[in-house]
């Protein structure tokens, strides 16, 4: 045990590995279509911009996070999830498979494929959420674990909504109810699923990586009360169509905006003060992640149209911010643990596997991507200038994901053991 880890039952690598270096591969995806398609991308409701957002959150965002989700129930849960190696192969074989099926089913308006996307993402999310979440169900004391069992239930709620709008593509039958559908599902997805996943990590990894004091027992405790009560009441009000509907939105900005001023308080007064890329994406991120508000702010008040967009481009990359730190330092530290528990000589340090000068080279190259991309909603072909950056920045990412693979494979086949004489 290390500061409330089980990293005794960690998982095998590859279970976790797979999930992370699939990310870039749709990165590159959505860079191509900034790229050839940038005008379409900025427009709301489009077949490339509807398969642009589903490669990102789905096949980006919800990738990595899924993946991070496998070690850190394990780790931290203290209860393992019963064949990882197996069970991480089905679900990413069927989101993998799903996620090209729904990009696809948008992109080119093939009804069947909306069908098979539904099947094959609503499997891997309900057999995803079928092993993790008894799990979490069990008595705990640990915030961060219940946080995670609100943001997988958020997942399904999500990934339910989305099959029955799948329905109606394939059909090409939208009722009434279509638009509240879609609104609802995208917010259980952005704010119950995304958002609360990230801050109930945050209140693990922050103090334990970065050395600060902790958050409050009250921001624990009812972070996930207050965005589920208001998401609850959000979707209520609009289905029964009753008026003051951003009253919920309103609520939901002020514990981000909390969330968000109370963490880079945090990091800045933190107590380890050496130089590290993952924090310099956490303080972009939260930044992100504040303009992401702000502009949504603007647009509930109507002070310009084109903040809406901003705001969603805004809190992807927030996300990706997050997710691409917590990469960078989880894939060195997951080496150098496998390698070290199980005796070999050769066990390289952590700065080794991905060395710090091309960890600075995909946060550089993702701010380049970040400033072209909220500029684009103003000026749409700038966005052909953030899909190059894109294009350079996950092949980087592919380069240090794929060579900390090749490099721990090759240890564990030609590394030598330490061996103790009798």
């Amino acid at each position: 045990m290390f500061n409330g880890l089980s990293l005794d039952q960690a998982p095998p690598i590859s279970v976790v590995l797979r999930f992370f270096i699939t990310l870039p591969l749709f990165g590159l995806s959505v860079s191509a279509l900034m790229i050839f398609f940038p005008s379409e991308i900025l427009t709301a409701n489009h077949p490339i911009s509807l398969a642009s957002i589903h490669l990102l959150f789905l096949g980006m965002i919800s990738m990595g996070m899924i993946g991070a989700l496998f070690q850190m129930q394990s780790v931290l849960g203290g209860a393992p999830i019963p064949s990882p190696l197996g069970n991480s192969i089905i679900i990413h074989t069927l989101l993998t498979a799903g996620i090209f099926a729904l990009a696809s089913a948008f992109m080119f308006q093939v009804p069947t494929l909306f069908i098979i996307a539904a099947v094959l993402l609503g499997s891997a999310i309900v057999y995803f959420a079928q092993i993790l979440l008894p799990l979490l169900l069990r008595k705990m004391a640990h915030n961060t674990l219940q946080g995670m069992r609100f943001a997988i239930v958020s997942l399904l709620i999500t990934a339910i909504l989305g099959i029955v709008m799948a329905t109606s593509y394939a059909n090409e039958t939208f009722g009434d109810s279509h638009a509240l559908l879609r609104a609802s599902h995208y917010s259980i997805g952005l704010i119950g699923w995304v958002a609360a996943l990230i801050i109930y990590v945050a209140f693990q990894v922050v103090e334990m990586f970065y050395v600060t004091t902790p958050y409050s027992d009250w921001c624990k405790h009812n972070v996930k009360r207050l965005l589920a009560a208001s998401l609850s009441l959000k979707i209520l009000w609009l289905f029964a169509a009753l008026p003051f509907v951003w009253v919920f939105d309103g609520v939901i900005i002020m514990v981000l905006i909390g969330f968000s001023t109370t963490t880079m308080k945090r990091l800045r007064s933190r107590k380890r003060r050496v130089s590290d890329v993952s924090i310099w994406f956490w303080i972009l991120g939260i930044g992100l992640l504040m303009i992401a508000l702000l502009s949504h702010l603007g647009s509930m008040l109507n002070i310009y149209p084109l903040l809406e967009p901003m705001s969603l481009i805004a809190f992807a990359l927030f996300s990706l911010s997050i997710i691409l730190g917590m990469m960078g330092k989880i894939i060195p530290f997951l080496v150098w643990f496998h390698l070290n528990s199980a005796g070999y000589m050769e066990t390289p340090i952590m700065s080794n596997v991905i060395p710090q000068k091309r960890l600075k080279m995909t946060f550089w190259l993702f701010c380049s991507m970040a400033l072209t991309a909220l500029i684009a909603p103003f000026y749409p072909l700038i966005l052909i200038v953030s899909g190059l950056c894109g294009v350079m920045l996950f092949s980087v990412v592919l380069f240090n994901l794929t060579n900390a693979a090749k490099l721990y494979r090759s240890i564990l086949v030609n590394g030598t053991k330490f061996t103790f004489e009798p």
